[in-house]
């Protein structure tokens, strides 16, 4: 048996959302949802048996951590295939962690890919996804390069992520870092208040007709249909946090300025488009022609903001 593994996964970042749990228990989802994988972020984790330890210790980026959320993950392994001994996790997480760039789906991929090799389980992806669910959603997708679908399904078997587009199509994300503090508001807790808001129904059905509009315009490289129908779909996405029975907003000011200036250069013809998860980092998605240009202007107007340019990245990787 393998004494240590090393995986890699990077984050992604869904154009058409994931905010909304049909079963919380198993993290099915309210919503299929389709994501790109980027190259820029990222999450290398090792692993160790540590039989002298009584429990599992996870040390992140080189400090111990607070291990329960992977201990309960962990102990789900336990009970789905065997009762291993405790682990080391030594975990170097190269996202910004809780600030809204998807830092637990790299780091739930990671383990997950880790693990894996490590009690030698046979590396099937489909139901390495459906595992990584359970530790974060978003994880099941980040197992894949470039475009991934995660299929909601109705049960732990039926929802699974997989590779749509295994292709990069030029299209491009600047990564506004407006900050890396960790944001108020969980995503568990966001998506449980959002769920309670009278257009949640709504924003639902719509996103299912996005999701087929989305996957054309991938198909198709219409980097301009991909940017409108994401920006589209996030937007409708945080308009369900500010209308539930709780309102709350992940935006800060700089992030409403971000998204103002992103549709201020559209006007002007440059390809100029948001997305935001849960957090106040904006992603501005262009095009590799575009990007240049768009980020000279975007660093002129906001000199105070960090901004990097990411494109596709690969899946899971073995180090």
């Amino acid at each position: 048996m393998k004494e240590t593994i090393t995986a890699r996964a990077h984050t992604n970042i869904a154009l058409i959302k994931y905010w909304g749990k049909a079963d919380a228990g198993l993290n099915i989802p309210t919503t299929s949802s389709l994501s790109m994988t980027l190259d820029q972020f990222y999450t290398t984790t090792q692993v160790s048996f540590a039989e002298n330890n009584p429990s599992d210790k996870l040390i992140l980026n080189g400090q111990e951590a607070d291990a329960r959320r992977v201990k309960n993950f962990l102990d789900m392994l336990r009970r789905k295939y065997r009762n291993f001994p405790s682990l080391l996790i030594d975990s170097e997480n190269h996202v910004p962690t809780a600030a809204g760039l998807a830092s637990s789906a790299s780091s739930y991929a990671a383990l997950t890919g880790a693990v894996f090799r490590l009690l030698e389980l046979p590396e099937d992806l489909t139901v390495m996804s459906r595992v990584a669910r359970q530790g974060s959603g978003s994880a099941s997708r980040s197992l894949f390069g470039n475009f991934a679908i995660w299929n909601k399904g109705h049960s732990d078997e039926t929802s699974f992520a997989e590779s749509f587009h295994n292709e990069d199509i030029g299209l491009s994300m600047i990564v506004a870092e407006i900050t890396t503090e960790q944001k108020k508001m969980s995503s568990t807790k966001g998506m449980q208040l959002a769920q309670t808001a009278s257009t949640y129904a709504d924003w639902v059905k719509k996103s299912a007709i996005q999701l087929e509009e989305m996957k054309s315009a991938i198909l198709n490289h219409d980097i301009e249909k991909i940017g409108l129908i994401a920006q589209d779909n996030a937007l409708g996405m945080h308009q369900q946090n500010r209308s539930c029975i709780e309102p709350f907003d992940y935006f800060t000011e700089q992030t409403r300025q971000v998204i103002d200036f992103a549709h201020r250069c559209y006007k002007e013809g440059l390809l100029s488009f948001v997305t935001i998860d849960a957090g106040p980092n904006v992603k501005i998605i262009t095009d590799k022609k575009t990007e240049e240009r768009l980020l000279e202007k975007f660093q002129a107007h906001f000199p105070e903001i960090d901004f990097q340019v990411a494109h596709a990245g690969g899946g899971l990787e073995y180090v």
